[in-house]
């Protein structure tokens, strides 16, 4: 299941790296300011200020370095206020004066400094730690003992899944057992129903069908199944290796439900896998 759960850490890394990268007011954000007549309110920025602009004159406005401080002059009036630094604008409302106990008396425009790399890296470490743990102890055997390793041929086998809370992770291996390399393409996945089956479905829950069994299912009705993500450990295998691979369904899965995975054929026969969830 590894080769599954690294991308799920990759996508994590991801969204880790964009959440530290935010500002805490993005540009086209207006930010209300709550004024208090003969109160100031300072705004900070960690950067030198440019420039700042208001709209009405009743409202002291004055600029130093990184600050921006703000005092109302009169009741009863509100006005806009823009301030430039040297990377960013920002837009503020400035309310007309209340009571001093709901004015804001400093806000923080700031960028958070990013945190160390080391912390980072050490998350991402803990964070891979405990999806590879759940993995394996979710991770459930499929019962394949049915499909038999026979000379000249190659054979699929599925060896586990794994359910998520969005996707199923099946892992496959495919192992040459011909006299020619094999080149192991990304398989076809298809859901299926059995109608006019001869045997119960859930009795067969985690198993990989034979023929034989594959024959009391009857006719099955197969509609194709986009996988998520498929991964293949390596794509050519010489004869006498085996390879491996996971192919990520997204989704809930209910049981029982039948999936069939297709590779490439060796002449005119597919190579096939057809299991019970």
């Amino acid at each position: 299941m590894k080769l599954s759960l690294v991308l799920v850490v990759m996508m994590y890394a991801v969204f880790v790296s964009a959440e530290e990268l935010k500002v805490s007011h993005p540009e086209n954000e207006v930010i209300h300011v709550a004024t208090a007549l003969d109160h100031l309110t300072v705004l900070e920025f960690g950067e030198p200020v440019t420039m700042a602009a208001a709209g009405s004159s009743a409202f002291q406005i004055e600029r130093h370095e990184d600050k921006v401080f703000v005092k109302p002059l009169k009741t009863g009036a509100s006005t806009d206020l823009f301030v430039w630094t040297a990377s960013r604008r920002f837009a503020y409302e400035l309310e007309s004066p209340g009571e001093v106990k709901n004015m804001s008396f400093a806000i923080d425009n700031r960028i958070p400094a990013p945190k160390p790399a080391n912390n980072s890296n050490s998350k991402l470490e803990e964070v891979a730690d405990m999806m590879l743990a759940r993995a394996f102890l979710g991770a459930e055997r499929v019962d394949s003992s049915s499909i038999k390793t026979e000379k000249g041929r190659v054979t699929a086998r599925i060896e586990q899944v794994f359910q998520s809370k969005n996707t199923l992770y099946i892992h496959y291996s495919i192992r040459n057992l011909s006299a020619r390399q094999y080149r192991v393409i990304a398989p076809t996945v298809s859901q299926t129903l059995a109608p006019k089956a001869k045997i119960s479905i859930k009795s067969l829950e985690h198993m990989q069908l034979d023929g034989t069994l594959l024959r009391k299912l009857g006719d099955l009705k197969e509609s194709s199944v986009t996988p998520a993500r498929t991964e293949i450990q390596t794509e050519d295998i010489r004869p006498g290796e085996e390879t491996q691979g996971v192919v990520a369904l997204r989704g809930q899965i209910a049981s029982p439900t039948i999936f069939r995975l297709t590779f490439g054929a060796v002449g005119s026969h597919p190579i096939q896998a057809t299991l019970v969830l």
